[in-house]
Order: structure tokens, then C-alpha cells, then sequence
């Protein structure tokens, strides 16, 4: 007979890979814009600072309970999903073939933006775990 799944490791996994599939996105569109508008090279760092604080929302958000450690397989989960959303986006808003500069441009990109999901998981994970030790904490003291 086969064993039950819980619904809370469903709904874990799935928020894992709608999470990394979503950052995917953000982070071809940022490159399609910064390969397109040089501002946006400008105010990389600004980009990074917020992408980091708004992926770090939905862990806060999503893995508080007992599978709070799906969070970890974000940044592993997006690399694929990068390649796959970058495939779709290249074929949607193609680039020239000869421009050798985006290949640079691609690199500096996805290294910030995987920087910025590795430091927004680990600030959301953070938050959780101080959160959860104040919850804690609270109730030893009432009682």
C-alpha cells in the first residue's frame, strides 16, 4: 500500500519550485532591462538591496512550520529554472549573436541575482527563527 504524502510537504515543495520559477523570471527580466537600458547597470546594487529584501518576504512567509528547511532548496531549484525561463525569454526578446558584451552582462546579472536569493532565503529563514524564539521565549516567561 502506498504511503500518504503530507499535505504540508506538498505545499512546501510546491512553494520551493513557484518561489525559484518566479525569482528565475525577475531576475532574465532585470538582465533583458539592463541589457537593454544602461540605467539599470547603474543602480545594480539598489536592485540588489531590494530583490533581497522582497525574496526574503515569501520564505518569511511560506516556511514557518515544520518544513522551514525547503527554503534551503530555493537557490538550488532556481539554477534550472533560470535556464529554462532565460530559453523562453531569449525566444520571446531575442539579442544579437554577436554581441559578446551580454555574455558579461548575463554573468554579472545572475551572479547579483543569485547572491540576492542566497542572502533573501538566509534573511528569511533568520527572521523566522527569531520570531519563533520570541514566541518561545514569551511563553516561558507567562508560564
Amino acid at each position: 500500500m502506498k504511503k500518504q504524502v503530507r499535505p504540508g510537504y506538498q505545499r512546501a515543495a510546491f512553494f520551493v519550485v513557484l518561489l525559484s520559477v518566479i525569482y528565475a523570471v525577475i531576475g532574465n527580466t532585470f538582465f533583458q532591462l539592463a541589457y537593454r537600458y544602461s540605467a539599470a547597470i547603474d543602480e545594480a546594487y539598489i536592485v540588489f538591496t531590494i530583490t533581497s529584501a522582497v525574496y526574503a518576504l515569501p520564505v518569511i512567509l511560506c516556511f514557518r512550520r515544520k518544513y522551514w528547511y525547503f527554503a534551503l532548496f530555493i537557490p538550488v531549484i532556481w539554477v534550472p529554472m533560470l535556464m529554462i525561463t532565460g530559453y523562453l525569454m531569449g525566444a520571446v526578446f531575442p539579442l544579437p549573436e554577436d554581441d559578446y558584451g551580454a555574455g558579461m552582462l548575463l554573468l554579472f546579472i545572475h551572479g547579483l541575482n543569485l547572491a540576492a536569493v542566497i542572502l533573501g532565503v538566509a534573511l528569511g529563514l533568520t527572521v523566522n527563527a527569531a520570531i519563533a524564539a520570541w514566541r518561545k521565549f514569551s511563553r516561558v516567561q507567562k508560564g
